[in-house]
């Protein structure tokens, strides 16, 4: 994952308010489907900064992401 990634999970983790077990489950899962979506984007030929660049906005704001995970659990 690149720093811009990490940053972003990060980021998304920073603005969760989940207990400490359910936050660690939740962000394996997002690495898992961001790593995933890096894959598909690399073998479609992006390089890795387009691949992730991309992810992110397909992903969308932190604090979004953050919230409906929180209201989603």
């Amino acid at each position: 994952m690149t720093a811009h990634l990490s940053y972003y999970v990060d980021s998304i983790r920073d603005n969760l308010r989940l207990d400490p077990s359910e936050e660690r489950e939740v962000i394996a899962e997002l690495e898992t489907h961001i790593e995933d979506r890096l894959r598909e984007l690399r073998e479609v030929g992006l390089s890795e900064e387009e691949a992730a660049n991309r992810c992110v906005g397909l992903l969308g704001s932190a604090k979004v992401v953050a919230r409906q995970i929180y209201e989603a659990h």
